[in-house]
């Protein structure tokens, strides 16, 4: 597994990528009882990432995965407010219950609201990203930042409407966009996994049945939020984190 991370390091992003979709994605539609389903998708995704953390430690990889400290100024970031704001957009609209059991509740906000966006952060946007920018900063960055938006039309293959799918879809372009700036620019995941986790836990919480025309502000100004921070995170490190077509070089 550790020559494949050396040698052919996108299709080791590649491999984790399907593993993530199959093995985390696929567990949550098995049974007919929603807790069951979010238990079996819980345990699926600590396997997986047990494995990956497992690895990291033993090659040291944890560093260059994103576990470690933000390196950058959270003043300059602006204490990561707007992306945080961003990331309550599920309650603009009221609040109400996506599970009617309080059991499935708890382990959904396991499942959906906190390991699937550590997954997600590690193999979607920092290991996808640590693999091609060995040959091109700018190259890795948009692959990053779309393919987490993209890879949401899975979404098609569990029963999901076409018409809300695609709405996630371009709301996730948005949102890799500015995680992806944010983690590229501070080389840690810890800010991108807490808002990520914020964002789908309030989903649980969220007022399933908010009329269409409210919806779609809340939306609109969500993506406006991201794609603006993201651009002022890339603006503000333009210096020291240039997206340029060459190898990544990360400040000192």
């Amino acid at each position: 597994m550790k020559k494949l991370y050396d040698n052919k390091p996108v299709l080791f992003a590649v491999i984790w990528i399907v593993i993530y979709v199959v093995g985390f994605g696929s567990a949550g539609i098995q049974f007919g009882t929603a807790w069951l389903n979010y238990a079996v998708q819980s345990g699926a995704g600590l396997v997986i990432l047990g494995f990956l953390l497992l690895f990291a430690r033993k090659h040291d990889l944890l560093a260059e995965w994103g576990f470690t400290g933000v390196q950058t100024s959270v003043k300059r970031m602006l204490f990561y407010i707007p992306m945080l704001l961003a990331c309550t957009e599920n309650l603009w609209c009221g609040f109400g219950r996506r599970e009617d059991s309080p059991l499935a509740t708890a382990l959904g906000i396991l499942a959906i609201g906190v390991i699937g966006p550590v997954l997600e952060e590690l193999i979607l946007r920092s290991i996808l990203f640590q693999a091609i920018a060995r040959r091109n900063t700018r190259q890795a960055f948009w692959f990053a930042a779309l393919s987490f938006g993209v890879g949401h039309l899975v979404n098609l293959f569990y029963g999901r409407e076409v018409a809300a799918t695609l709405l996630q879809v371009v709301y996730a372009c948005c949102v890799g966009f500015c995680f992806t700036a944010v983690l590229y620019t501070g080389n840690s995941l810890l800010p991108t996994v807490l808002g990520h986790i914020l964002f789908n836990t309030l989903s649980f919480f969220a007022k399933q049945d908010a009329a269409q025309p409210a919806k779609t502000i809340s939306v609109t100004v969500m993506c406006v939020l991201f794609v603006g921070y993201g651009c002022y995170t890339l603006y503000m490190h333009r210096t020291t984190h240039p997206l340029k077509a060459e190898p990544l070089h990360k400040a000192s």
